[in-house]
């Protein structure tokens, strides 16, 4: 292994010797790790003692065989796009306007294919892992961006002294695992024009997992340990098309579940929605069966109010039973309501079941009670009738 590590060296040795008019910078060097790694640096890091500060205080076996280190220092030198000097850009003048040229880029590799070949992939990197015994693991890729920053830390140990790192309570620093580009100079990525994918993950072989997974440090523990967790996991920022953009698009024919929040508890609503009047709501069936929105009672309605409204389905809405067996309720576009069960107000019947009434009307009690006002309304006609004969000018109306 050494010997195939020293053979890499040389190679590359030869090849950077003849890449360049200039012979190889001083601070530029290749040498053979103490583990067999090859390591090409500019720079001084860790790495020249042996040492990886990623695995810093772990006890996790680790080995390699290409390494490639670069330390970027303030004292570097920098150049335009063809190549003139130029000082780097002070990005206390940066603006959203004059981003695109006010920034600071450093590349440590950089693989590049011009494709000028119809019907064939250009890719300028490929990674791939196999798994070739039962048990083992295997990665296509790995990337990590991180943030650090101590006095006394083994990174701080290879800087120049002059470097003020500002450590403390205070430091701050802008970290992006994987950016990913895509710029577009034909027509837009939508059918039947071709394809433009930011990240595309293809299965293969027999049902996979997760298309897309996120964790963080210690999620299969307690609480209590876990660290680093993500304050959003998908978050598009001015970045959908407004006119004819979908933000998440399902396109296959069936599936289990489509949200699936059986576990976690929001404390602020599963879901969250910005509704302003018809056709920004919850839509079912492209507005067939209706849909639930908030916004004004109607367009320019001089009410300000927020009003949530349910716009019925073509044939009307309904409410049903836990089991689906029974309507309890159903309301038709023509106003028509029909109602099965008992209506309360104030924990008062409004309106018994025909049942119940049946049986109260033909309760005894019931009946021995209408005969006696039938009885009492009959004695006083009665009574009303003598009292009138007696006296007939008595009910006569006053010329």
């Amino acid at each position: 292994m050494r010997r195939h590590s020293l053979l890499v060296g040389f190679a590359l040795a030869a090849l950077l010797a003849t890449s360049h008019a200039a012979p190889l910078p001083r601070d530029r060097q290749i040498s053979v790790m103490s583990g067999g790694e090859v390591l090409l640096s500019r720079g001084l890091s860790p790495l020249h003692g042996g040492k990886f500060h990623q695995y810093e205080g772990l006890t996790t076996p680790l080995r390699g065989n290409l390494i490639i280190s670069d330390t970027l220092l303030p004292t570097d030198k920098w150049h335009s796009w063809d190549g003139k000097p130029v000082q780097r850009f002070d990005i206390s003048k940066q603006s959203p306007e004059n981003y695109h040229g006010a920034h600071n880029h450093h590349q440590n590799v950089f693989s590049q294919v011009i494709n000028a070949t119809r019907g064939a992939n250009g890719i300028p990197f490929w990674g791939d892992g196999i798994a070739v015994v039962n048990g083992a693991n295997a990665w296509g890729g790995f990337f990590s961006a991180r943030s650090g920053c101590h006095e006394l830390d083994l990174i701080g140990q290879y800087l120049p002294k002059s470097i003020g790192r500002e450590c403390g309570p205070e430091f701050d620093a802008q970290i992006t695992g994987l950016e990913v580009d895509v710029i577009n100079a034909g027509k837009p990525g939508v059918y039947p024009n071709k394809a433009k994918h930011g990240i595309q993950i293809v299965g293969f072989g027999n049902p996979n997992g997760h298309a897309l997974s996120v964790i963080a440090k210690d999620f299969d523990r307690p609480q209590e340990f876990r660290a680093g967790q993500f304050e959003s996991i998908l978050y598009a920022q001015n970045s959908i098309q407004p006119e004819y953009g979908r933000f998440i698009v399902a396109d296959f024919e069936a599936a289990d579940i489509g949200l699936d929040f059986r576990k976690p508890v929001f404390h602020n609503g599963a879901v969250v929605i910005n509704s302003k009047g018809m056709g920004t709501g919850i839509i079912v069936n492209e507005g067939k069966s209706g849909e639930i929105y908030g916004g004004i009672r109607w367009p320019k309605a001089a009410d300000p109010g927020n009003w949530q409204t349910i716009r019925i389905g073509e044939a009307g809405l309904r409410i049903v039973s836990n089991d689906n067996m029974r309507e309890l309720l159903t309301v038709d576009n023509a106003g028509r309501i029909a109602l099965t069960g008992e209506v309360s107000i104030n924990d008062q019947p409004l309106v018994a079941r025909s049942s119940s009434l049946r049986a109260w009307l033909f309760d005894p009690r019931t009946l021995v009670l209408v005969a006696g006002l039938m009885v009492l309304q009959t004695g006083i006609s009665l009574l009303l009738f003598r009292k009138m004969a007696r006296h007939p000018s008595a009910g006569a109306a006053a010329p």
